[in-house]
């Protein structure tokens, strides 16, 4: 079935102050939107595919009146936070489910913060603050996996800050005087994550139909190598050209140190710069992104 609205988007933004923001924490999580009807509810994503027989335990949305639609995003908890290898394996799971089957470990939320209709009257043309007053209102009394996402007017650096030390993804900033624009990118919504730069050495790569295509990093953690991550993203078709040429004579039979991965095996001699979003829950970097080369180990060990 052909989905009502796709989720209106963000644009990357620094993190800022502004009386006429608010600011939620970015949930980790797979963006949805609810529909509840007569004859039920349906869930969808991103690009319009249905999520529905995916999480059972999100039929609570039929206590909701018919002729709602939400936005929100689906999550598993782990004391507040969104742990995002954990809905992996939910979302991944596509066959049906009872709800009564679902690994307890395993049951999502889905944490709303718009509403797009409201008992089969359009809220699209009305201003944040209103949607956001309504959905609250509407909440009211429903209970878990439905949960409200809560923000703050104004400090938006503030937040930021608290947000990010208590282990979140990041913020999403919303003009309190927007509209909800579905499937469009807009300036008036600003999504601030948190970004680091690291450097690392090149212990392994794989290739592809065009040679090599990621790499294997490594770095210093409390004087200790140890692996971080695969990296693909970032790289300029020079940088591309550098990295085959370097990696070509320096290939070893084992790996530098224990890595999970397959891959062909270099000497530990390649340094780079990575920027990177955080840290996942198993110390690899998340979103890992090509940030130029290091010329020496000595840039490496400063």
């Amino acid at each position: 079935m052909k989905p009502l609205y796709l989720p209106m988007l963000a644009q990357t933004a620094e993190p800022f102050d502004h009386a006429d923001y608010e600011f939620e924490v970015k949930w980790d999580g797979v963006r949805a939107l609810a529909a509840v009807d007569s004859h039920g509810w349906r869930l969808w994503g991103r690009a319009g595919t249905d999520y529905t027989a995916r999480y059972p335990e999100l039929a609570m949305l039929r206590s909701l009146p018919a002729g709602t639609v939400v936005d929100g995003e689906v999550v598993v908890l782990r004391k507040g936070r969104a742990d995002f290898p954990a809905l992996l394996r939910r979302h991944q799971r596509r066959r049906q489910l009872p709800a009564a089957w679902v690994n307890q470990d395993l049951v999502v939320s889905y944490v709303l913060f718009d509403l797009l209709v409201e008992r089969g009257r359009s809220l699209l043309q009305e201003p944040l603050r209103q949607r956001r007053v309504r959905l609250r209102d509407l909440l009211t009394g429903v209970t878990a996996p439905l949960v409200y996402s809560d923000g703050v007017v104004g400090e938006g650096r503030e937040f930021f800050a608290q947000v990010v030390a208590q282990g979140h993804e990041g913020v999403v900033a919303k003009h309190l005087a927007s509209r909800y624009l579905p499937g469009k990118r807009a300036p008036s919504w600003r999504k601030i994550k948190p970004t680091g730069m690291l450097p690392c050495v090149l212990i392994g790569y794989t290739t592809g139909r065009h040679g090599v295509h990621s790499v294997l990093l490594a770095t210093l953690r409390q004087g200790v190598l140890g692996y971080v991550g695969q990296l693909s993203r970032g790289f300029s078709a020079e940088a591309r050209a550098t990295l085959a040429e370097r990696v070509a004579a320096l290939h070893r039979v084992e790996p530098v140190l224990p890595c999970p991965q397959r891959a062909s095996w270099i000497e530990p001699v390649v340094y780079c710069r990575v920027r990177f979003q955080s840290w996942t829950c198993h110390g690899c970097l998340r979103h890992p992104v090509f940030g130029g080369w290091l010329e020496n180990s000595e840039q490496f060990h400063a």
